[in-house]
């Protein structure tokens, strides 16, 4: 019989980032299940896309059917929703409303309603970031910050590298950053299929290839910027089963090093 894995308790975060259709909630889940197997408590928060988890259950049917209404609807409403259960917590909310107001003075969006819109989904990010601080576990998002920081770079207004700093150092940073990436032909495959299953009102939510495919230079500028900033960042890849595999297996024992580090006694 196998011996049953032990749970342990570590106080990690951990944060993706890459361009659109890289794979970062597909490696963040098998990265959190790879974990759990093997005895950590890892809490996991997905960036919300409703279609996503709609079409499984649907996959069958016509994107331009009537049940493929409910996916944009919530994507309207659950946002809405959030924002009301925050205002239940008056002094944290108090504390994110700043942090976020300081973010956007950094890197203020070209369009008003853009940026109305966009400022709400960091407010519930970093309404989950300050929960996350307070865990006693593994808290893996599958993008934030870095991943927020380069939208609104792509989005806003003319930015230099010390502008861009800038909002690096008014963003929470994470214990340990990974950094997905494939090949743009893999991300435009990728992207079309996406838009391919989403219904006509989901697809004015999204952004078109062109522009979703010249993040690949933001994330490479962002990465350089980290790289110089002394961050550690490990990159990862979910091409295929294979690489999926292969870069768990390797942040797996890049997380096991860092924890037999804090284990380990300081020399007096």
């Amino acid at each position: 019989m196998m011996p049953q894995a032990t749970t342990t308790v570590r106080r990690m975060i951990i944060e993706l980032f890459g361009p659109p259709g890289a794979g970062k909630t597909t490696f963040a889940q098998a990265l959190t299940n790879r974990l759990r197997r093997n005895g950590h408590t890892v809490e996991l928060v997905l960036s919300h896309r409703p279609v996503e988890g709609h079409r499984q259950r649907q996959s069958d049917r016509d994107p331009a059917s009537d049940g493929w209404i409910a996916p944009a609807a919530e994507r309207l409403s659950r946002p809405l929703l959030e924002v009301l259960a925050l205002a239940r917590h008056p002094r944290a909310l108090s504390h994110e409303i700043g942090a976020v107001a300081d973010l956007f003075r950094a890197l203020p969006p070209r369009n008003k309603i853009w940026g109305a819109r966009f400022a709400q989904y960091v407010l519930r990010l970093m309404h989950s970031w300050t929960r996350a601080s307070a865990a006693r576990h593994i808290v893996l998002f599958d993008q934030a910050f870095v991943q927020i920081i380069g939208t609104l770079v792509q989005f806003g207004r003319a930015a230099d590298e010390a502008v861009i700093a800038r909002a690096l150092d008014c963003s929470p940073r994470p214990d340990l950053l990974i950094r997905l990436d494939a090949p743009p032909e893999t991300l435009a495959i990728r992207l079309n299929e996406r838009t391919r299953r989403q219904s006509a009102l989901e697809r004015l939510f999204e952004v078109d290839l062109a522009v979703n495919l010249d993040s690949i230079r933001i994330i490479d500028h962002l990465h350089a910027l980290l790289r110089d900033r002394g961050e550690f960042v490990i990159t990862g890849s979910s091409l295929d089963d294979r690489s999926l595999c292969q870069s768990i297996e390797r942040i797996e024992r890049e997380l096991t090093g860092m924890f037999s580090a804090e284990r380990r006694p300081v020399a007096s």
